[in-house]
């Protein structure tokens, strides 16, 4: 029931133009129906008019002397169907055809004296709209109250001729043709209601289809399209739909990733308004210890704690010491915000990789004897490949640094490579225990340390894969980390030749 009312909802256009149409029309051909009687009677009257004058002037043709006159008379009589009467100069009837008689006459016998129907008749009251001709008019007998179109004419003979016609064959006429044409109106309207709803029913479907896809398209669904309903308006506001449609769905598609694209940066607005003041805060602990170490012992050394020359020199080692890794810090800072703002330029080239290796593990060597950690290098010595030379060397630096402060257990650290075609992939894996989950996407951020264990003795301030980091983005290449079963393995990619960077943007 309620997908039959949604139905008529949808096609009430069509309901109210048939409905229009439909009263139009039957008020249309009710208003013929009742004014057709008036009319039709004036019509007919006209036509009486002009049978009586025909035959008026037939009677006014006949030759009185003649021996078939009074035959003729009233052979016109009955051929025509009307009753006539001749009256007379002197008054008298000459001949009336109701009694088939003439006073006086050799031809008929006479039926004594006849008295004039004309004389016995008065003028009806007027309800019939009569054409205006003259002597032409409606007249009523007193005796049968019955009305007559009645011709008055002059005749060559200077007798005066009324030929009478019954106004009720008129009016039966004109009362069958009105019954005729009520129900040929009645038919029509029946018939064309059924035509114009069916051509109605076919100029609006396109335009209950329209009402159903813009309906949808106000929900936001933009899949359905009107069909091509040729070249005329309906057409075009067809094409203009489809149009529309496509267009709103475009922007609204654009709309939405402008509007994830902003929630993105708005996102990154606030990591980066976090990570601004964790970087503060961070860079303030790691500055307010060296400093209150050195202001104490500064301000001792200021105020002779102590004469010996001994503890004057353990103070100014430490001074020493902690000015040392405030510059440290520095550097490092400064180091890993050049590479974040890509100040500097990028300028690969073709170098060594496995020599650098070589370098690199051999200036390590001292501290790893020292630690009891056995290096494992299978890297090739010679290992050709593009990048920047002194950025990688720090990152190898800060894998195989941070491998040996973590590494604990077997104390192995193990260097490999593997070919991934256009790249080749550096491993650094030490052994020890692994990286808690929570852990593994936050130790690439400025001053984060996962193992909280291991002191400032070391001089780690927790910059150094956040540097890895930017060098990794600088070089448009992978990076990562991952727990293995005994331990754990960073990795990072470069190219092998320069025709990586060819496609890509730096």
């Amino acid at each position: 029931m309620k997908k039959l009312f949604s139905k008529f909802r949808l096609s009430r256009i069509r309901i109210k133009l048939f409905a229009v149409i439909f009263v139009v029309l039957t008020v249309l051909l009710t208003m013929i129906t009742v004014f057709s009687t008036p009319v039709l009677f004036r019509a007919f009257s006209l036509k009486t008019y002009r049978d009586l004058a025909n035959v008026a002037t037939g009677i006014d043709s006949l030759i009185p002397e003649s021996a078939s006159y009074y035959f003729d008379l009233y052979s016109i009589s009955v051929n025509n169907n009307v009753s006539f009467e001749i009256i007379g100069s002197d008054g008298t009837i000459v001949y009336t055809s109701t009694t088939n008689s003439a006073h006086g006459s050799d031809h008929f016998a006479s039926s004594g004296t006849v008295d004039s129907e004309y004389s016995g008749m008065h003028p009806s009251d007027g309800r019939h709209n009569l054409p205006e001709f003259e002597n032409f008019e409606i007249l009523r007998r007193d005796a049968s109250n019955a009305e007559y179109f009645v011709f008055t004419h002059k005749l060559k003979t200077d007798e005066i001729l009324h030929v009478y016609s019954e106004v009720a064959n008129v009016e039966n006429t004109v009362s069958v043709s009105g019954g005729v044409y009520s129900l040929m109106s009645i038919t029509m309207i029946c018939i064309m209601s059924v035509i114009f709803y069916l051509l109605i029913a076919k100029f609006t479907k396109p335009l209950v289809k329209m009402n159903e896809i813009t309906k949808d398209m106000a929900a936001l669904n933009f899949e359905r399209k009107c069909e091509d309903y040729g070249n005329d308006e309906i057409g075009e506001l067809g094409n203009s739909i489809n149009t529309l449609s496509t267009t709103l769905n475009t922007t609204l598609i654009d709309l939405k990733d402008k509007n994830e694209q902003l929630e993105k940066d708005i996102e990154r607005r606030h990591a980066l308004d976090n990570a601004r003041s964790s970087f503060i805060n961070n860079v303030s602990h790691e500055l307010k210890t060296p400093i209150a170490i050195i202001s104490g012992y500064a301000e001792g050394l200021c105020e002779g704690i102590s004469d010996d020359p001994e503890v004057i020199k353990e103070y100014c080692q430490i001074i020493h010491d902690e000015s040392r890794k405030m510059n440290a810090l520095v550097v490092e800072l400064l180091e890993l915000s050049k590479l974040e703002n890509r100040v500097q330029p990028f300028t690969p080239d073709y170098f060594d990789i496995g020599a650098c290796i070589l370098s690199l593990t051999g200036h390590l060597s001292l501290q790893l004897e020292q630690k009891g950690i056995t290096l494992v290098n299978k890297i090739p010595a010679s290992l050709v490949c593009y990048a920047q030379e002194d950025k990688i060397e720090i990152v190898l630096k800060n894998y195989i640094t941070n491998a040996m402060s973590h590494c604990e257990g077997e104390k192995i650290i193990e260097l490999d490579c593997t070919d991934k075609g256009k790249l080749i992939e550096i491993s650094v894996f030490n052994t020890g225990k692994n990286i808690e989950k929570h852990d593994l996407p936050e130790i690439w951020d400025s001053f984060y340390r996962a193992d909280k264990a291991h002191g400032r003795s070391e001089n780690r301030f927790g910059l150094g894969l956040s540097i890895v980091k930017s060098i990794m983005a600088n070089h448009n290449c992978n990076y990562g980390v991952k727990n293995t079963e005994n331990g754990v393995v960073f990795t990072f990619e470069v190219s092998k030749d320069s025709e990586y960077y060819d496609n890509k943007e730096q």
